[in-house]
């Protein structure tokens, strides 16, 4: 009888293959953020404005806006609005207030620490525009307004909720914002905040055209990227994984199955203990099985199985990396569940027109 293969390896095969932690190259993100902005040095030196003689409420509500561009996993670039609040001052015969925001651009250069976890480092500077208001014995209703640029630093730790979206705590350094011959005052600005990011891009999933047919023999081998399949060091599927499995089925669903066997055999990489490893990888082959199954394939063609960090594919350059971020994105190959059909008969493959 005829016998012919299905091409959804070749598909399958061409889903991305980054760790959770990591979010892909040449994509962009935006995020909002909040918390507290406490103003250091918050005296007056000029243009007639005088020290407060009552109490100057230095930390207030601080907030920002940004967008970016992720160049690599350690290495990215934004735009931010900052507003870093307003801080009145409250005395006897002088009182009034001083506020400032900005927009900046920095360099943001991140390290992984932890599964899911990185810290960074941001470097850039600032335009900002300060306002300061004040009444005093010689000087009533004063008004002054300035606009320049300051250096900044900021470092921070981030966390990976999702491949979309991620969670930070971040500290700001701000230099001198204000100028005392205008506005009077020249403070540095402190800014903690906590924040979510939301990545575009990490969930494309790339789809190739399934050719009407092709010769091979009896057995068919499909490899499916566990990165798509499952979260970092999970076993639930994914939505993506779900969709990739639904591929299959549809086109399994197309074949007759009646004399088939199917093995599902779950790899890992080599990170990790050898106990740790096996567990993972039966468990994520069992998920795919049982996904089938729930699907409508009959749970006694499938044979499920564990086969932990052997049989690595990954490449022997992998072996001279130690940064180990960069070492799992290397083994991304490894981390698979591979599906092996047996002894089809009458296979018929649609035309994808």
């Amino acid at each position: 009888m005829k016998k012919t293969a299905i091409a959804i390896a070749v598909a399958l095969a061409s889903f991305a293959t980054i760790t959770q932690a990591t979010p892909k190259n040449n994509t962009w993100y935006t995020g909002i953020q909040s918390g507290l902005s406490h103003y250091d040095d918050t005296k007056y030196y000029g243009n007639n404005y005088q020290d407060n003689d009552g109490k100057t409420h230095k930390s207030q509500l601080g907030s920002s806006a940004f967008f970016g561009y992720q160049a690599n996993p350690y290495l990215s670039f934004d735009v931010r609005y900052d507003w870093l609040g307003r801080m009145p001052n409250k005395g006897t015969k002088i009182h009034g207030s001083f506020q400032a925001q900005g927009v900046q651009l920095a360099t943001k250069i991140s390290y992984p620490i932890a599964p899911n976890v990185d810290v960074y480092t941001r470097l850039g500077s600032m335009a900002w525009h300060a306002e300061s208001k004040q009444t005093n014995p010689t000087h009533p209703h004063m008004h002054s307004k300035t606009t320049n640029v300051s250096p900044l630093i900021g470092c921070g730790i981030e966390y990976e909720i999702t491949k979309n979206w991620a969670t930070h705590v971040d500290y700001q350094w701000t230099n001198n914002i204000g100028d005392a011959k205008t506005v009077g005052a020249r403070p540095d600005n402190n800014l903690l905040s906590l924040g979510v990011t939301y990545r575009f891009g990490q969930d494309n999933i790339e789809t190739i055209e399934t050719p009407e047919s092709s010769s091979v023999s009896e057995n068919n081998h499909f490899t499916l990227k566990s990165d798509v399949l499952f979260n970092f060091n999970q076993t639930t599927l994914t939505s993506d994984g779900q969709k990739i499995l639904d591929q299959l089925y549809n086109q399994l669903s197309n074949l007759d199955t009646k004399d088939a066997s199917i093995l599902v055999v779950g790899y890992s990489d080599r990170i990790g203990s050898n106990l740790y490893n096996q567990k993972l990888s039966e468990k994520r082959s069992q998920s795919v099985a049982d996904y089938l199954i729930e699907k409508g394939v009959p749970a006694d063609q499938i044979t499920v199985r564990g086969s932990g960090k052997s049989n690595p594919i990954s490449s022997h350059t992998c072996e001279s990396i130690n940064d180990r971020k960069s070492l799992m994105v290397c083994l991304a190959p490894d981390r698979r569940v591979e599906v092996e059909v047996k002894d089809i008969q009458d296979i018929i493959i649609p035309s994808s027109s």
